[in-house]
């Protein structure tokens, strides 16, 4: 409601005063805020947390207090991730898994579930970017780049939806990008941005279809951070200067500038957002 709109509506004649009771500014709400996003008793899956950005995310989330099961294609890696997590006291499983393939995605879900017997977050970060492929990309690698990042994270969404449904409640966190709300500026990758921009409207999408079931679906867009994906750009002198020229901060983020997000969007901290995508990306997208 916009402000002072209440004083210009006419009051309800015969109302009764016994009929109901208005709540107070601050009842029912934790007064702790810091209490919000914390995420002891959560469990939660991270995809594509081999590496980069979805292994900065379970570390987050593992830290906040969730159980977590880490997935992607790489198990030695996740082995690696798992026994460290292991060392600070979370709770950790892996799980191989190729979110391209149905019965893998399955598998992963039902992994989770078993381990704690429910699934309250999703964070889909598994993802590839195309290599330069001459001046206009291939057919074959424009649809396998879908395929990887927009299909398999719908396959994912689709899986932990589903147990979030039964449950009544839980919150996916979608992966997307600056170049999925603005064209790209380096390199041809018409592959990439299509499938960011598709992740940005799914998110919408799968928002709108189980909001009112408990379940939201929010997304993350950073710019650019260091990842293996970004390696390329940002180890090179060149590359960091495209980047810091572009970009309003002056400077590419560090990994830990996205922690805040992320753990707005998985806890409860963000209880009344869905559908939304959190740009962070150092004024990029507001050029």
């Amino acid at each position: 409601m916009l402000p002072g709109l209440w004083k210009r509506l006419p009051a309800r004649r015969n109302a009764n005063p016994g009929a109901a009771r208005v709540m107070s500014v601050t009842e029912g709400l934790n007064l702790d805020p810091t209490e919000a996003f914390r995420l002891h008793g959560r469990t939660a899956v991270i995809t594509g947390a081999s590496s980069g950005l979805g292994a900065r995310f379970a570390r987050v989330l593992s830290a906040a207090g969730a159980a977590v099961v880490i997935a992607a294609r790489r198990l030695e890696r996740l082995e690696e991730l798992a026994d460290e997590l292991r060392s600070a006291g979370a709770e950790v499983d892996t799980v191989r898994c190729d979110v391209t393939v149905d019965s893998e995605v399955e598998g992963l879900i039902r992994s989770a579930v078993e381990m704690t017997g429910h699934l309250d977050i999703l964070v889909g970060a598994a993802g590839i970017a195309p290599p330069e492929d001459g001046p206009i990309e291939s057919a074959q690698l424009f649809r396998r780049v879908l395929e990887v990042n927009i299909t398999g994270l719908y396959l994912c969404a689709r899986s932990a939806g589903a147990v979030m449904l039964e449950r009544g409640g839980g919150s996916i966190v979608n992966v997307a990008s600056i170049s999925g709300l603005v064209a790209g500026d380096g390199p041809d990758t018409p592959s990439y941005t299509a499938s960011k921009g598709a992740v940005v409207n799914l998110t919408r999408e799968l928002a709108v279809r189980w909001a009112r079931r408990g379940v939201r679906v929010n997304a993350l867009a950073p710019g650019w951070f260091p990842t293996e994906m970004t390696a390329d750009t940002l180890d090179s002198e060149e590359g960091r200067r495209f980047v810091a020229e572009r970009t309003p901060m002056g400077r590419p983020g560090r990994l830990e500038e996205l922690d805040g997000a992320l753990l707005d969007l998985a806890s409860d901290a963000s209880s009344y957002v869905t559908g939304q995508t959190l740009v962070v990306d150092g004024g990029w997208t507001a050029r």
